[in-house]
């Protein structure tokens, strides 16, 4: 079973738009991207001056004149005065705003002053790279910028596994953030982030973005003799030719080499990626052990347990037996003990 255990904490962001300046009398327009404007951008020139038509600042048209040469373009003149800007089968590009000015006019008198929204699906056009490593014990903050109008709502939950299914579970933020204080090695998984804003939607969209925590290995030795049952102990007490089996069991991220050793003596290691372990050809004694294949967790991959198996022979296998483990945080290494009745 894999659940979601760790920190989060809230971020406060705001979005900003930025558009060219808008005056204090702007009209805001929302309308559907693929069809003609519900009614044209109206603009009345006065007798003196004719007026010219902006988008994003660039001029478009000069009285009845579109610059563009884009037929989906006009200018409406129901009066002999009107220059209403009329645009169909409106494309994302159309978004933005919209001026109508005097023209000449050394001051730039703006006669009507638009914004002109489309209305669009919500989407997830970037966010945190799909794998994201942190240590244990550092800050880390996961991100999705959504787009879309209305504006989307995004909603954040971790994917949890049961029996082997998968399910996914609201953690309780919203917004593009989730930050995730004094991270642990229990906050190892996979998030998502949904967005959703109800327009031609069928399914919220989302990215999956796994959190690959790193942390120092923690080792465990575990013993038993002539098949008994394991038992954790420091020192172990045997009778010549009893057999001898030692399990240097792993968690951690990444697993790096576990290391077995005998007082100063390497009988032989494991590294990630090998198919089997390797012994210590320079170790004159080293017929003496059996080094078995790694043995994994296939539900919680950063377990590993490494086997060492050998007799008990007196001067030769008595004396101090230790599993090294090293990965890029760092290395840890337990002990035990074994004597010879």
């Amino acid at each position: 079973m894999k659940k979601f255990n760790c920190s989060i904490f809230l971020i406060y962001t705001f979005a900003f738009c930025c558009y060219s300046q808008l005056s204090q009398d702007f009209e805001t327009r929302i309308e559907e991207s693929g069809l003609d404007l519900s009614y044209p951008l109206g603009c009345r020139r006065t007798k003196d001056h004719e007026v010219v038509w902006l988008h994003e600042g660039k001029a478009i048209a000069l009285g009845n004149n579109i610059f563009n040469n884009d037929i989906r373009f006009a200018i409406e003149t129901p009066y002999d005065l009107d220059r209403n800007l009329m645009i169909k089968n409106l494309k994302p590009d159309d978004a933005g705003r919209y001026q109508c000015k005097e023209y000449p006019d050394s001051n730039g008198s703006i006669i009507a002053d638009y914004l002109l929204r489309l209305r669009a699906k919500a989407s997830i056009p970037v966010s945190s790279d799909s794998r994201v490593n942190v240590l244990e014990n550092d800050e880390v903050r996961l991100w999705c910028n959504a787009t879309g109008l209305p504006v989307p709502k995004i909603t954040w939950y971790a994917i949890e596994s049961n029996n082997q299914q998968e399910f996914i579970k609201d953690i309780g933020v919203k917004g593009r953030m989730l930050g995730i204080s004094n991270v642990s090695r229990y906050c190892s998984t996979t998030f998502q982030c949904q967005a959703s804003n109800k327009y031609k939607e069928t399914y919220p969209v989302y990215k999956n973005i796994t959190l690959d925590v790193k942390f120092l290995p923690d080792v465990q030795i575990k013993v038993r003799v002539n098949g008994t049952n394991f038992l954790v102990a420091d020192t172990i007490s045997s009778n010549r030719a009893e057999q001898i089996e030692l399990v240097c069991d792993v968690f951690a991220n990444p697993l790096t080499k576990i290391t077995w050793y005998r007082d100063k003596t390497t009988i032989g290691h494991y590294s990630a990626g090998e198919s089997s372990p390797i012994k210590n050809d320079k170790d004159k004694t080293n017929y003496l052990y059996t080094l078995t294949n790694i043995q994994t967790n296939t539900k919680e991959p950063r377990y590993w347990s490494f086997p060492l198996v050998f007799q008990a022979d007196g001067q030769y296998t008595s004396g101090k037996y230790w599993c090294e483990v090293t990965n890029e945080v760092g290395s840890s290494r337990k002990y035990v003990q074994i004597m010879q009745n």
